[in-house]
């Protein structure tokens, strides 16, 4: 698993490639912790390499999700390819995360209205 961020406006952008599995949790962990330590947190995770996940993955976005909207945040997943999507359907978290199938669509949609 490769994690890398970036930031775009207001907005903590963290790319994930690879497998979202559990052995890798540890490491995408540090990342989310440090996003959860800023005040109002906008994060947006992009999943537009992600391979695979599997339940510790969902779980620890779920939890991450939480957190940051017990700190007035805001946290939006893109760029999930279908069967990742569908996994989030299936499951029924998809109606819990704001979630944005391309970049493009995210920044429309969240970052070029806070200009």
């Amino acid at each position: 698993m490769i994690v890398t961020e970036s930031s775009l406006h207001s907005w903590r952008i963290i790319a994930l490639r690879g497998k979202f599995i559990v052995r890798n949790i540890a490491l995408i962990r540090g990342y989310f912790e440090q996003a959860e330590k800023t005040p109002l947190p906008k994060v947006a995770i992009d999943m537009s390499e992600v391979a695979q996940l599997d339940s510790s993955a969902i779980t620890i976005l779920v939890n991450f999700q939480r957190r940051i909207i017990q700190k007035d945040g805001l946290l939006v997943l893109f760029g999930m390819r279908s069967d990742i999507a569908e996994i989030f359907s299936i499951v029924g978290i998809d109606k819990m995360f704001r979630i944005c199938t391309t970049r493009e669509d995210f920044v429309t949609l969240y970052v070029s209205v806070e200009r």
